[in-house]
């Protein structure tokens, strides 16, 4: 859509033919996220302090107050008076202006967010007042003769002043937004220094506040940054073009807002603009970046939008002059609205990304190549080498565009990383051979061997890490023939992360795992005699049961499978799954390392998602069966403080399931999105199960496998509780087990870390077993069975990476 406007400033005016306007509103400005994350952390440092160092800033607080006292009652008057006028008055004009230009959308979004905060600081103020310095406080106020309360504005209202300046400073001129915002310190400073709340709480009110304001802005839409059509037109004339036309591109990725305009002489160039809300996206992938990446991973941030379009059209005319295709920079300028752009010819062609596999022939991806080597003999890289960035004109050469991530003077490494991210673009077109054999020809062995280290998904662009989210084998496949075609020695991967996400989850893993084991240590005294009466004669059988799981688990796994599998890794496999298992709840880290591992081994995504599926249904099944014959043998469906399900509640339960499902068939959006999809799965599980049903092999193996699993560590209980002395049947120790371990499968604990035991626990002591004995001999089965297999399990997992075996 366009629309013809007159520009009557101008002398001899004459229509201009301009784009629409943009919506003057926006969700999830990147303004507001930022804004947003700044109030989390300060609400937390504030909530943080006040929970774990209660003592200090007790002692801070009080002796703020002791310097304050030291005021003279004449300054403190006359500061509690201020603060006061300030917030009696300058809500009451707000409210009367926006009611006055009859902004009711935003007059509700003041009221909501100011509601809102003052509720929430309510409930905060009420869980930290407890302290000595609100006694302190409460007296000196009490004493305090003044028409108003000496302890107003109060902490809820500096929450509700923040929340609703951060709500209306979003519709206001920037000479205005500054008034409020100062408002706001003035009103906070003089607030701080009066005899009312502490001011940890006053702190914390401003938090709150930002907070609240912030995801109003997130729920409701925020005004729009980007500049209006006659914001452009302007612009572009002060930087002394005269366009008749200027339509909007919608089909720009990268974040920026693009256009295209008309001149009077009939040039045609590409305009890309800048805004404010591009510079905090900005600001919050750099923080992303930091705090998941080493330091040399991240640049610095540009001063101002200004500088950052400076900055690009630098390096665009270092590389035209170096020889690259690369667009010529007409004029870099700013908005009055603060957005700044940059304007340069507009190039034909076609985008590399639009071109069909069989029009991608070798001149292109050759011009491609050599268009890298062109820019990287100016010492420039790109750091942005997706398809989306190449043109390719009639003749079949390549033009570079988007520099705005270039790297001046860049070092071997910023050069090689360019070269590893055009391998990987091309690679995802031509195939991995063409694009690597293609690259040595015009890059050279010596470039293509420095980017093997460089060929992971966290040295590429975002928007390439994407595209071969769907093509998981095709990095081993670019680094196999990189190897191959280079003669390069095998050399690891960089490692380009700050934190290792296995290392995050290991910590996460042993912190819970310490929370959930505290409680089980009550009666640590008793728990250590009864180690010391201990029978260690049946330890070896003990561990020789936890053993025998990972035979009977790779039993299990090879039936599950309807190709033939290396039986070697697939034990491997098992043994590994030990250290995945503490990924998530109910086996997920299990599940999705077999998953890989099935895949690396030829199979297709659905059919490893059968597989693994199949996998779990067995065990599922076989252990529902062996607990309903062992509570029958112990004695009944209510044993050991562990009761069955009644009939009727499995009944109530099946048909909560049918009705909701049938609720959700009356939504098209979760019959595209959940139950297609669902089905399509059990389609392939379906067929996948006909093809293991031909092998009775297999399927004794699957079920078999799956029936001993349980059993091994049923009767590594029973060794346990022998050690310790026994006093319960093998029927009992069984029931008790096979319960427990039904309650923890749907605990949300890796490895049902904390509700295991603690069931087991229940279940024995309902036996009659006494608690001392039953807690040794639950947690030395938990350690044979589960925390001893962790660091053979982790070694495995990182032995089998290395190998490529997952």
């Amino acid at each position: 859509m366009s629309g013809t406007v007159t520009d009557p400033g101008a002398p001899g005016a004459h229509p201009v033919v301009l784009f629409p306007p943009p919506p003057s509103r926006q969700k999830w400005s990147s303004v507001d996220l930022l804004r947003l994350l700044l109030g989390v952390v300060l609400g937390a440092a504030g909530l943080f302090a006040a929970t774990f160092a209660d003592s200090t800033i007790s002692g801070v607080e009080s002796d703020v107050i002791d310097a304050v006292g030291r005021i003279p009652d004449s300054v403190e008057q006359a500061v509690v008076g201020s603060a006061q006028i300030i917030a009696t008055f300058v809500p009451v004009f707000a409210v009367v202006v926006v009611v006055w230009r009859r902004r009711w959308r935003l007059l509700f979004m003041l009221l909501l967010a100011a509601t809102v905060a003052s509720a929430t600081i309510g409930l905060l103020t009420g869980w930290l007042g407890d302290r000595d310095v609100v006694a302190v406080l409460a007296e000196r106020a009490a004493t305090s003769a003044d028409l108003v309360a000496a302890d107003f504005p109060t902490t809820e209202y500096v929450a509700t002043a923040v929340a609703a300046t951060v709500v209306g400073a979003a519709s206001l001129p920037r000479r205005w937004k500054r008034a409020a915002w100062s408002w706001v310190v003035v009103l906070m400073v003089l607030r701080f220094l009066g005899p009312g709340q502490p001011p940890l709480d006053v702190w914390i009110a401003g938090s709150i506040g930002v907070v609240i304001g912030s995801l109003t802005l997130l729920v409701f839409g925020s005004p729009n940054l980007e500049p209006s059509p006659e914001q452009v037109l302007a612009a572009l004339r002060g930087a002394g073009l005269d366009p008749i036309e200027i339509r909007r591109r919608d089909d720009i990725t990268g974040g920026s807002t693009a256009y295209e305009t008309v001149d009077r002489d009939e040039s045609q160039r590409f305009v890309k603009m800048r805004t404010p809300d591009d510079r905090s996206w900005d600001l919050l992938n750099r923080l992303f970046r930091t705090i998941r990446l080493r330091s040399s991973e991240v640049s610095r941030p540009y001063s101002t939008l200004k500088r950052r379009v400076e900055h690009e059209s630098l390096a665009l005319r270092t590389v035209r002059d170096g020889g690259t295709r690369s667009p010529l920079v007409t004029c870099v300028g700013v908005t009055s609205s603060g957005a700044a752009f940059l304007v340069e010819e507009l190039v034909s062609g076609r985008l590399l990304s639009n071109l069909a596999p069989d029009e991608f022939n070798d001149d292109i991806a050759r011009s491609a190549f050599r268009a890298v080597r062109s820019v990287h003999s100016t010492r420039i890289a790109h750091h942005s080498l997706t398809l989306d960035n190449m043109i390719v004109d009639d003749a079949d050469h390549v033009w570079l565009l988007d520099f705005d991530e270039a790297e001046l003077a860049a070092d071997q490494r910023a050069r090689s990383r360019d070269v590893a991210e055009i391998l990987v673009a091309l690679g995802l077109a031509i195939g991995p051979e063409r694009s690597v054999r293609l690259g040595v020809d015009e890059l050279g062995s010596d470039a293509v061997a420095r980017a093997i280290p460089l060929v992971q998904p966290l040295a590429l662009s975002r928007s390439l890490g994407k595209s071969i989210r769907s093509e998981r084998n095709l990095l081993d496949q670019l680094r196999h023939e990189m190897h191959e075609l280079t003669g390069a020695d095998d050399v690891p991967l960089e490692r380009l992360a700050r934190v290792q996400t296995r290392t995050l989850l290991m910590i996460l893993a042993g912190a819970l795992a310490f929370y959930s084991l505290l409680p089980q240590f009550g009666n640590l005294g008793d728990t250590v005699d009864a180690f010391g009466d201990a029978r260690w004669p049946w330890i070896p059988a003990l561990l020789a049961a936890s053993l025998a799981y990972f035979v009977f688990a790779t039993i299990s796994f090879l039936g599950s499978v309807a190709q033939p599998m290396p039986v070697a890794a697939s034990a491997r496999s098992q043994i590994a799954s030990s250290f995945a298992q503490l990924v998530g709840p109910a086996s997920a880290g299990k599940m999705a390392l077999a998953g890989r591992f099935l895949q690396r081994n030829g199979l297709t995504p659905a059919e490893a998602s059968a597989s693994v599926a199949l996998n779990a249904i067995a065990g599922i099944s076989t252990h529902l069966l062996l607990m309903a014959g062992f509570f029958a043998w112990a004695g009944g469906a209510d044993v050991g403080g562990i009761s069955l399900p009644s009939f009727g509640t499995l009944l109530l339960a099946a048909g909560v399931a049918v009705l909701a499902i049938g609720i959700a068939f009356l939504f098209r959006r979760v019959r595209r999105l959940v139950i297609r999809p669902v089905i399509d799965g059990l389609r392939t599980a379906a067929g996948y199960v006909a093809q293991i049903s031909r092998s009775p092999i297999r399927v004794v193996g699957l079920l078999g496998g799956s029936a001993m699993i349980t059993m091994s560590y049923l009767f590594a209980l029973v060794f346990s509780v022998e050690a310790f002395g026994g006093g319960l049947t093998v029927a009992q120790i069984g029931a008790a087990y096979l319960g427990a371990a039904a309650i923890a499968n749907i605990a949300p604990t890796p490895g049902g870390i904390g509700p295991l035991e603690a069931a087991m626990i229940a279940a024995l002591t309902g036996f009659g077993l006494d608690a001392p004995v039953a807690i040794s001999s639950v947690l030395t089965f938990r350690l044979a069975t589960f925390w001893l297999p962790i660091a053979p399990g982790w070694a495995t997992f990182l032995w089998m990476e290395r190998r490529g075996e997952i």
